[in-house]
């Protein structure tokens, strides 16, 4: 403290000595706030601060005090996640500290105090911007030792240099992360990289190769000639083949100083003489796992060796690169997952609608027919549930690959989900064709399977439909072959049969439902039962999607599957849907008013309303103001078919929720075309990950790439992300490390009734207090 009160620098004015240092510190780092502070006896007293309030704080609660204490630079990435500082006041009220970075401040060997930037985000620090921090240090330390301005002004300089070549890599950086986000092709996104580079350092040409197979493809090399291009394009990787060859092979920077001369360009040395280039400073670049996915190399018109300024850049723009090409990755394993069952490999619903489609086309340009078969294996419920789901599953796979060798090359396998399977039988000309697959169906489907050392009999039941004979249409052939197949459950099963005009049937029993369900609209036979959604990180139940149920008076419980898709085809489903708004706003108030007061409650949407130019669902911004119920206790549920969809009135219908303070979650998110265009072009708040990918998910499998995948660029879009469906206590765990803010499944809890929903909120509530 005698070190600190001989400076005689405690409660004076503001010096622009130290001011232009915080100042440059706070735009160096990109955050709001940066003192210079001296810790007194028992304050924080700040010499010169950028965008705080407060001339003092305690000691107490001071972060630079433990900053002194530390040896070198303390870096609180994320305050919430430290315990010293989760619950310290500037955390968790104003400024909100998320982010801090401080270095102590000596003088003749004593810490007096600290120079220190933090923000409301988190945020890391590279080790470069680390020894920045250290060197604003010094640049205070001699400020307060009155030393040489000369120095200062050194030092400054180089800070403003380093800020610059900062910006020009934010500004390369940024533009190529929005094609990025915007899902831009990786050819363009590459090309993009290389103008940005070659724009922002005039002189240097930019190449990029991808690496396929052990050898390099161009990626983008606009400035090359082109017999340059062509001639190393598919060169194998290999010590001599050229820089990039070379820096492929070995996984490190190969720098060639002298194309005329090096070793590594005898094979090129007539070329790169051709196309005038000097040297060549090529970087491998690496997946997150270490793998290499190409290159990233500088070609000057002359010879020469790199700055250390120019080794960092080209290490920072290879890495830019990989992020590229891992995105694309990324994507091809959402297309994927969007079009293919992960669980059997085979082609899911929306690949098969596809595949139909393009069947019923070739069928008409060839005069052929078309068999669409709908194939359920007899009794596996009663298997999976005794069993196991991991007996069951094991099931499915075999079965898929026992019914892909009885289908000819040209013919399509599906599977819709559960036991439920498609066959697409391509240009038939003769109907025994169909006879001799069903048989084989039949036959390899009633041999015993082996699973885990257990003997398991399973058989099939296959509904038959034909184009053009039956149906003209996708859906019709769709529904005829499921009606067919439910004759044969009926029948007895192991069996198949055509469809007929007799099944038109079953569509009486759907008529009768849809009766039944005009009655329950009327007369509230209707319930609507809750499931928590809990904060990962701390475990709270602070939201909760709501789901409604149907209380049959002789049919029992219905659940949703079972009559949503009725209710939408009759228009219903505005009726209903109103029903539960305003129940919702009922129980949200009463919920807010006794338990909890930022809990938000979430409702599933229908297409039919937005599409509908019935005013219905906007009326529900009338029912807030006559419930009095706050607009950011609801969440409104969407879906991404809805977004491909969407047209005018629907965009503008999402941002009047949204302006009016409901927030907007896109359900289900990658069962779909998912893309990120999406999430930028219309209002989103949360993504939900579909239960179908968390519910597969380990440490090694794809399905967590995908998740990570999701929620990374959910965080860099600014959205948070609920998963859906977890189910073990592993899933939580890499949810929780991947950043997932929310999760909802089973592990927690499954849909409950108000009151019990009411207990869990109560029992939360006392356990705080």
């Amino acid at each position: 403290m005698d070190t600190l009160r001989s400076l005689e620098i405690l409660d004076t004015s503001p010096e622009e000595r130290f001011d232009r240092i915080t100042r440059i510190a706070s735009q160096l780092f990109s955050c709001e706030f940066a003192t210079v502070s001296l810790i007194d006896s028992d304050r924080q007293w700040f010499k010169s601060r950028v965008n705080v309030d407060l001339q003092e704080t305690s000691r107490d609660i001071a972060f630079c005090a433990h900053a002194i204490l530390e040896n070198d630079a303390l870096i609180v990435s994320d305050t919430l996640n430290d315990a010293r500082f989760a619950t310290n006041p500037l955390v968790t009220e104003e400024p909100f500290i998320r982010f801090y970075a401080g270095i102590k401040l000596m003088v003749d060997g004593y810490a007096v105090g600290t120079i220190c930037v933090f923000d409301t985000t988190p945020k890391t620090l590279s080790n470069k911007q680390v020894d920045a921090l250290k060197d604003l240090g010094r640049l205070v330390e001699l400020e307060l030792k009155r030393s040489d301005l000369s120095i200062l002004s050194s030092e400054l300089d180089v800070k403003q240099q380093e800020l610059k070549e900062s910006q020009k890599l934010t500004r390369v950086r940024s533009a190529i992360l929005e094609k990025v986000v915007n899902s831009e092709s990786l050819s363009f996104v590459l090309e993009d990289i290389v103008e940005a580079v070659e724009k922002e350092y005039s002189g240097q040409i930019c190449s990029i190769l991808l690496l396929e197979g052990g050898r390099l493809k161009v990626g983008a090399a606009p400035s090359l000639p082109d017999f340059y291009n062509n001639l190393i394009d598919g060169v194998e990787i290999g010590v001599g083949q050229g820089s990039c060859g070379t820096a492929a092979y070995l996984n490190e920077l190969v720098i060639t100083d002298d194309l005329r001369t090096h070793t590594y360009w005898e094979s090129w040395r007539s070329a790169a003489e051709e196309a005038k280039l000097g040297s060549c400073w090529s970087q491998p670049i690496c997946g997150a796992n270490g793998k290499v996915l190409g290159t990233f190399a500088i070609y000057q018109r002359e010879s020469g060796v790199p700055t250390d300024d120019d080794i960092k850049r080209i290490k920072y723009f290879a890495h830019i690169v990989s992020i590229a090409i891992e995105r694309e990755k990324a994507d091809e394993i959402i297309w994927r997952q969007a079009n293919f069952d992960g669980l059997t490999g085979l082609p899911n619903r929306h690949l098969m609608e596809d595949n139909l489609s393009h069947a019923l086309r070739s069928a008409d340009r060839l005069s052929t027919k078309v068999a669409l078969m709908f194939l359920d294996l007899d009794h596996f419920k009663d298997i999976n549930d005794t069993m196991g789901h991991g007996v069951g599953d094991s099931l499915l796979i075999e079965s898929a690959r026992r019914i892909e060798s009885c289908v000819r090359e040209n013919d399509s396998v599906a599977r819709l989900g559960g036991d439920e399977f498609v066959i697409i039988l391509n240009n038939l000309h003769d109907a025994r064709d169909i006879e001799r697959v069903t048989q084989d169906l039949l036959t390899v489907l009633s041999k015993p399977f082996t699973i885990e050392q257990e003997l398991i009999h399973t058989s099939a039941s296959i509904g038959i439909t034909l184009y053009p004979d039956d149906a003209q249409d996708v859906t019709s052939l769709l529904k005829n072959a499921d009606q067919a197949m439910y004759r044969v459950k009926a029948g007895g099963r192991n069996n198949y049969e055509y469809y007929t005009e007799s099944m038109r049937e079953a569509a009486v029993n759907r008529l009768n439902l849809l009766n039944d369900l005009r009655y329950a609209t009327e007369n509230g036979e209707f319930f609507i039962e809750y499931q928590p959604i809990i904060t990962l990180e701390t475990g709270r139940v602070q939201k909760a999607e709501a789901l409604i149920r149907w209380q049959h008076p002789k049919r029992g419980l219905i659940r949703p599957d079972d009559f949503i898709s009725i209710a939408e085809e009759s228009g219903l489903i505005i009726e209903i849907s109103n029903w539960v708004f305003r129940q919702v706003c009922d129980d949200i108030n009463y919920l807010r008013k006794n338990y909890c007061n930022e809990l938000q409650l979430s409702i599933n949407t229908s297409a039919s309303h937005y599409f509908s130019t019935a005013p219905s669902i906007m009326e529900w911004l009338d029912v807030l103001l006559n419930t009095h119920t706050p607009s950011n206790a609801l969440v409104l549920e969407i879906t991404e078919s809805l977004l491909m969809d969407a047209d005018k009135s629907v965009t503008q219908k999402l941002f009047q929720f949204r302006q009016a303070g409901v927030s907007i979650a896109l359900d289900d998110f990658g069962t779909g075309f998912s893309s990120i265009s999406y999430l930028k072009k219309f209002p989103t708040d949360y993504i939900k990950i579909d239960r179908s990918f968390v519910n597969s998910m380990t440490e090694v499998s794809n399905d967590k790439i995908l998740c990570e995948a999701i929620i990374v660029m959910a965080k860099k879009l600014g959205i948070e992300v609920v998963a859906e469906g977890i189910e073990t206590n592993e899933q939580l765990n890499i949810l929780k490390n991947m950043g997932c803010e929310y999760g909802q499944g089973y592990y927690f809890s499954k849909p409950v009734k108000k009151a019990q929903f009411e207990t869990m909120l109560r029992n939360q509530l006392e356990n705080v207090g």
